[in-house]
């Protein structure tokens, strides 16, 4: 979402994430999914609060809408791991993306865990982790695209969505220059995706695991630009400072990584999002 640090090598809609870039860990079945009124896990109920923004498929979304909200995806199961290995509940704050970097730099929530890529700028409010997952962003198109070959082909006039404060917003605006007037912006990427089902955009630009996800899952297709599209990694944002946070979350991701369970959350959560 986002742009920036996040380099595992994107698993997209073949789900298999390199160990080059991250030696990921084993342990096939994820952790059930969290919600927010869950019971203190330790004696002293101590709590972890993640930000995100529940809206990114397959690293954050809403299972089950009533009474209680219960989040599932690639993030959330990281974050349920590093709050149990450290005896603590885990608390989820559902908000806008653009207002994580806020809310963790004035102490409102403990880390923000959103399939963040880390940039220059974020860097100078926030501290991150190692990274955990890298990913690039693609093009989803009408599966009967035949015009929109590169990045540079969005600029001839195509209606192009994006997702607000995202990599692919940066990218459209800044890198390859289309107008304003040409741009929508959305706070979810499912609703960007289904403006270009529902024909009223030709393209979006998103993070490469979810456009592959909400592509398959919407009868849509991918293109890919390598030449315009780099590679970012996903890292966990926490306050400036907070070393003790950092190094559990950092002593745990390794863990994670080394076992390969990171690498078999991404292909559960990835296979299950293009089923839908």
């Amino acid at each position: 979402m986002k742009t920036n640090f996040k380099k595992i090598t994107a698993i997209l809609a073949a789900a298999v994430l390199s160990t080059a870039a991250l030696a990921s860990c084993g342990g096939s079945d994820a952790p059930a999914p969290v919600t927010e009124t869950a019971p203190p896990a330790a004696a002293n109920g101590d709590e972890l609060i993640m930000g995100t923004n529940a809206a990114f498929q397959p690293f954050e979304y809403v299972t089950e809408n009533g009474l209680v909200d219960i989040y599932d995806g690639i993030d959330v199961a990281i974050a349920k791991k590093i709050a149990d290995e450290n005896g603590m509940t885990l608390k989820i704050e559902d908000m806008e993306f653009d207002g994580l970097v806020a809310a963790v730099s004035t102490g409102k929530i403990d880390m923000a865990v959103a399939g963040m890529t880390v940039t220059e700028e974020r860097q100078q409010n926030v501290d991150f982790s190692d990274t955990y997952y890298t990913a690039s962003q693609v093009m989803v198109v009408p599966a009967d695209n035949e015009d929109i070959k590169t990045a540079e082909d969005l600029k001839n006039g195509k209606l192009v969505g994006v997702v607000l404060g995202y990599t692919g917003d940066n990218i459209v605006t800044d890198t390859i220059g289309v107008s304003e007037e040409n741009i929508t912006r959305a706070n979810r990427g499912i609703d960007i995706v289904q403006d270009v089902k529902n024909g009223k955009l030709d393209a979006v630009v998103i993070d490469s695991a979810t456009g592959k996800a909400l592509a398959e899952a919407n009868g849509l297709k991918v293109v890919e630009d390598p030449a315009a599209f780099e590679s970012e990694e996903y890292a966990i944002a926490v306050q400036k400072g907070n070393t003790e946070l950092l190094d559990k979350i950092n002593k745990v991701l390794a863990e994670m990584k080394a076992s390969g369970e990171i690498e078999e959350l991404a292909v559960k959560y990835n296979s299950e999002v293009g089923a839908e």
